[in-house]
């Protein structure tokens, strides 16, 4: 007999018992304690461990949904019915993901049947709870100062915090009362604990003081009676408001709709908001993850657009079955931009800032041996950020760099006949020798060595002596790489030599212009492609680049220092032509950069939510590569940075998005009427320098055709499916079309207009736009 005791106790001890009771108790202690450790269990696990064989029936017959708010009748005591027995039902349980089976109560009444039934899991009278020590309550109350937080909300965040299943249905010892009874049909959380621990009091109590306790608790619920505020977080804890589905993607077909409430009051949060909350609030509603609707958007609910009353159903199912997208490309093109805008700052520092023009004067040691007084002009930058030289070198849209301008080629052809005809300088006092033209050659001062005229004219091939030259520091007879031999002789020519890199010449040759001391070296000043022979110091008083190698200006591209990137394929030909789409990735300034962010985390996000990345990324390049190829056709020589273009296709497709959702807007002349607005803005700012209109207006025709080929919508009805995709094909052709003369006008038949600055920028005052005249001395 021992022995089998022992056995038994053994087998009851380690949960393998032949017992019934024991077994199912023991494997509701596994249940709950891996739901507590490892999370969610599997709904048919869930089931099973329910209730007990005799009682495991279906309870969706039976089902009861909460009520939306059933207040505490004012004076109405309850009363135990014993003869009342309570339906099973169950609870959407918002942390476990699955249902408990309680007993609802009827107002004013409970029922004692339901506490010994067996559906109710209770064969006893539940115990009375245990008042908690002082020393409890205190520590309680203490950790929930330092982690910043009522005690109320925490003892509420610890019971939500419940991972396993209640034991409403388990037949233990460790039952606590207030955790069996689904009392949220009248009682607010607060004082639902607080009820249900004087339960067994109120049945032996004086009618008096039930009636006192009664009258007390109802003036607490009177606010909620009369359809005051009610607190979000607490109607969301009572299952009076389900939150609702979010996410980034639509619900899946043949999942079940989330459940449905009404509400008769109106739901804000009355809680005092913790510090930060005035900023992170905003923060959180620009980067929500809604789905968003089409045809409104974040600028449909800034114009206060709204839906027709009446929608078709077939046009409703096509909007709930539009897709939603992540941002992906917005985030990315803002990362890009701004982190190109710090390198630029950063390496090539801050022009002068304002909308005129910034002079600089100085006391510069010039070629000629002396000291003169400079004047540097440079175009100020109101955008905090480089100069147009420095935007250039970065990749700004400027046309000399991207194709043979044939007014810089003039240019430059016109300042090599003039050196083809010059020579070098050597002073009387031996101070130094520059290669100049006879007119800049002092006759008194200086001799100017010209061949065939001095006796140091060397002789060409044929024997005949050479027409053209001297060169300071230069010559054929004393060169060695590259060296003037057949057949490789030079030319008479001189701005066709090359850079002599090894010479044999010394300080003694007894010629004058290889003897003496060079002053000045090839300098290449402004962005147009001028070169000077002039000292060290004008040439970086003047921002230029200087060349110590050279010894002619012909011998330096200096289209090739002012455009930078890639060097040409052929040094005369420039062919820089993907600075259409690199110059959308810069900006010519920090508050230009701010500017860009702003619209593209607003507008641009918004959009991309509704089409995806892959769509709104193709509108917003081609938009951008389209309108800087225009203002490289119309504004040659204005060096031009920023998605200014991209920025006004993007905002071309909510005026196709408008027209496509124009049947089921309430009121869409009102909304084009504002979006009219807002552009007619935005292109009047494009007045202002350093913003091209050009790319504004080009950009938006190629957004607009772009929108109606690619961006996603809705038809009503067949006819109209039709007629749409038939508008996506004469769309797609008329934007190749448009690119394709646009390409044309660039490349093959460029034109001048004389007239098109003052679309861009109107000159308010002298020095309010910048000069794009070639001979202009500002750089």
């Amino acid at each position: 007999m021992p022995s089998l005791i022992l056995s038994r106790g053994t087998a009851d001890w380690f949960g393998v018992s032949k017992d019934n009771d024991t077994t199912q108790k023991w494997q509701r202690k596994s249940l709950r304690h891996c739901s507590q450790r490892y999370g969610k269990l599997k709904s048919h696990v869930i089931r099973e461990m329910e209730l007990p064989s005799q009682d495991n029936i279906s309870l969706t017959s039976t089902e009861t949904p909460p009520p939306l708010y059933v207040g505490q009748q004012f004076g109405m005591q309850k009363i135990v019915d014993p003869l009342a027995r309570g339906r099973a039902f169950r609870m959407a349980d918002e942390n476990d993901g699955y249902s408990v089976p309680h007993t609802p109560l009827t107002p004013g009444a409970a029922s004692l049947c339901s506490f010994t039934s067996s559906r109710s899991g209770h064969n006893r009278v539940p115990k009375r709870r245990k008042r908690e020590s002082v020393a409890k309550m205190s520590f309680r109350a203490a950790a929930a100062l330092v982690k910043g937080r009522s005690l109320r909300e925490g003892t509420t965040r610890r019971a939500q915090r419940r991972s396993f299943t209640p034991a409403s249905f388990a037949e233990e010892e460790t039952v606590d009362f207030p955790d069996e009874l689904d009392t949220s049909f009248f009682a607010r959380e607060g004082v639902l604990h607080e009820e249900l621990s004087t339960y067994p009091d109120e049945v032996f109590e004086p009618a008096e003081t039930v009636t006192a306790k009664e009258m007390e608790s109802n003036s607490l619920d009177q606010t909620d009676l009369t359809g005051s505020a009610l607190d979000k977080s607490e109607l969301e804890k009572s299952h009076l408001m389900l939150p609702l589905e979010r996410g980034w993607r639509k619900q899946k077909e043949g999942a079940p709709p989330p459940p449905k409430v009404r509400l008769r009051q109106e739901v804000v949060s009355v809680s005092g908001q913790r510090r930060g909350q005035r900023i992170a609030i905003p923060v959180k509603k620009l980067l929500a993850k809604e789905k968003r609707p089409y045809g409104l958007g974040m600028v449909g609910k800034l114009t206060n657009r709204t839906y027709r009353k009446r929608i078709d159903s077939y046009v409703k199912k096509q909007i709930d079955n539009m897709d939603d997208h992540r941002p992906f490309f917005t985030y990315w093109v803002t990362f890009v931009h701004i982190l190109i805008t710090i390198l630029a700052v950063c390496i090539y520092g801050i022009a002068p800032i304002g909308f005129s023009q910034h002079e600089t004067v100085d006391s510069i040691l010039r070629n000629k041996g002396v000291y003169e007084n400079v004047k540097f002009v440079q175009q100020e930058n109101f955008w905090i950020g480089p100069n147009s030289e420095a935007l250039i070198h970065l990749g700004a849209k400027f046309s000399p760099c991207m194709r043979q301008d044939s007014q810089v080629h003039s240019l430059i052809t016109q300042k090599r006949q003039e050196e083809n005809k010059s020579a070098c300088c050597v002073r009387n006092d031996k101070s130094g020798c520059v290669q100049t033209s006879e007119k800049d050659c002092s006759s008194r001062l200086a001799v100017w060595v010209k061949w065939p005229h001095h006796s140091s004219a060397p002789l060409l091939g044929d024997g005949t002596p050479r027409s053209h030259g001297s060169v300071c520091h230069q010559d054929p007879r004393v060169c060695v790489e590259p060296a003037s031999v057949a057949p490789h002789v030079w030319p008479d020519d001189i701005t066709k030599w090359p850079i002599c890199t090894k010479s044999t010449a010394g300080n003694h040759t007894n010629l004058p212009h290889l003897d003496c001391v060079m002053t000045g070296r090839p300098c290449c000043i402004g962005t147009k492609g001028r070169c000077e022979i002039t000292s060290r110091e004008y040439c970086e008083f003047m921002q230029g680049y200087f060349h110590e190698e050279a010894t002619l200006c012909s011998q330096v591209p200096c289209m090739d220092d002012v455009c930078g990137l890639l060097p040409f394929l052929n040094p005369e030909v420039p062919d820089q032509f993907y600075r259409l789409w690199l110059s959308l990735f810069l900006h010519a300034g920090i508050l230009h950069c701010l500017v860009s962010i702003c619209f593209q985390m607003t507008i641009l996000r918004d959009l991309e939510k509704l089409a995806g990345w892959l769509r709104i990324s193709i509108i917003y390049i081609l938009s951008g590569i389209t309108g800087n190829l225009a203002s490289a056709i119309f504004l040659p020589y204005r060096a031009e940075v920023g998605p200014a273009g991209s920025q006004f296709g993007i905002l071309a497709c909510l005026f196709v998005e408008l027209f496509q959702s124009w049947q089921i807007l309430a009121r869409p002349w009102k909304a084009f009427v504002k979006l009219v607005g807002l552009v007619l803005f935005l292109f009047a700012f494009g007045l202002l320098p350093w913003i091209d209109n050009f790319a504004h207006i080009s950009g938006f025709i190629s957004g607009f055709f772009l929108s109606f080929a690619f961006l996603p919508y809705i038809s009503f009805g067949r006819f109209d499916l039709y007629r749409k995709r038939c508008q996506i094909m004469i769309f797609l052709v008329t934007f190749v079309g448009l690119f394709a003369g646009l390409v044309v006008l660039f490349y093959v038949y460029p034109i001048t207009c004389e007239w098109c600055e003052y679309l861009t920028c109107i000159p308010f005052t002298d020095k309010f736009c910048e000069k794009y005249d070639l001979n202009a001395h500002l750089h």
